[in-house]
């Protein structure tokens, strides 16, 4: 018989009349390893012991051939160390016939096929063929594990019976189980690494436009402080962050934009540039600039110059102390901005990340500048 019906399945001298065959993924993988060795190889035809060999070098866990196995008492390891340590043949043992005899063997478990129909063979179906192998020491290697073609079937039933019902309580725990690692995972990424997030206003223009997609990243601030000029999101002052489990559930899944509306005040977050770190002063002088430590600073990203000073309350036209742990915070749109101006500083501990990459628009894709601080001459 050539090679190429040896070892496939679909081939028409490989069942003669027999049903028509459809092989499971096991058998699949087990007969393109034996195609691959019987062209490496000095050998013309397989023999029994490549198949079962193939078949087991194919036994991935939790897989059909792994369970089988395992109800069998039968490791695939322990069965190619034995297969390894059989006396050698060199002849051909018709290892063709486990196409036949396995067919045999899955048209006898099926109910009643009828004529013509597809017959799915799988690995308990081969197994039963090796055990009729022509080849002496393989079946007495099948007998000295107890791989009978009646153990099979024990095995099977066993299987079946010690795998989930289909239920509707199954389901749902499949999917309750699928819900929790993906919560996980998004709960590690956002609270690791970083987030997307969404541009809703042009207190940002005209560096960053409305419905801009950003990626946010909390990974630099461990290694570095953040830096005047960094754009950073964040949960401004009067924003309620409730820490009931319920409203930390939202927020470190993002899914608080969901349940919560702008007028609720609830894990709102804004946009903005880094001015002033702390221990620095700030003055807001309008129409002119902003001065740090009494130096005005070069801000060619902004929009235009703010026509007004810090109006804290009380209003400070003037210059103003950032505290400890606090950060003052600015948009570049200074006179469409709600910032540092009107509501005070920034505490870190409500810093969100920091804006580092434009998703999109595509023609606008790319990484954020960091501006080059110098004294304005």
């Amino acid at each position: 018989m050539p090679n190429e019906n040896v070892y496939s399945l679909k081939g028409e001298q490989g069942y003669s009349s027999l049903e028509r065959v459809r092989e499971s993924e096991d058998i699949r993988e087990a007969l393109l390893v034996v195609g691959k060795a019987t062209r490496k190889g000095p050998k013309s035809d397989p023999t029994d012991r490549d198949y079962l060999l193939a078949l087991l070098l194919t036994c991935r866990k939790f897989s059909r051939l792994d369970a089988l196995l395992h109800e069998l008492r039968c490791s695939a390891r322990r069965l190619k160390a034995a297969l390894k340590n059989l006396p050698s043949t060199t002849a051909y043992l018709g290892a063709s016939q486990i196409f036949e005899s396995s067919a045999q063997w899955a048209r006898q478990d099926a109910a009643n096929p009828k004529k013509n129909q597809t017959v799915q063979v799988d690995v308990e179906h081969w197994l039963k063929a090796l055990c009729e192998s022509s080849d002496v020491e393989l079946r007495k290697l099948f007998l000295t594990f107890n791989i009978t073609p009646a153990s099979i079937d024990e095995a099977m039933l066993r299987c079946k019976r010690s795998m989930p019902q289909r239920t509707v309580l199954f389901f749902g725990k499949e999917a309750l189980e699928v819900i929790i690692f993906v919560l996980t995972f998004l709960i590690l990424i956002k609270s690791l690494f970083g987030e997307l997030r969404l541009i809703p206003s042009e207190s940002m223009v005209p560096g960053l436009k409305v419905d801009d997609r950003l990626v946010i990243e909390r990974v630099t601030h461990w290694f570095r402080p953040y830096q005047r000029g960094d754009i950073l999101v964040f949960y401004p002052p009067m924003t309620n962050l409730g820490r009931d489990p319920w409203s930390v559930f939202m927020r470190i899944t993002g899914f608080s934009g969901l349940v919560y509306k702008k007028e609720d005040n609830v894990d709102i977050a804004y946009i903005k540039r880094l001015i002033g770190l702390p221990g620095d002063k700030i003055e807001v002088r309008p129409h002119v600039g902003v001065f740090v430590n009494g130096k005005q600073l070069y801000e060619p990203y902004v929009n235009e110059i703010a026509d007004t000073c810090t109006l804290m309350q009380p209003p400070i036209c003037g210059s103003v102390t950032v505290p400890k742990d606090e950060y003052y915070m600015m948009g570049d749109n200074r006179n469409l901005s709600w910032d540092s101006r009107y509501w005070g500083f920034e505490k870190q501990g409500r810093i969100i990340g920091r804006a580092v990459f434009r998703l999109w628009p595509m023609n606008r894709v790319g990484l954020l500048e960091q501006p080059p601080y110098q004294s304005k001459p």
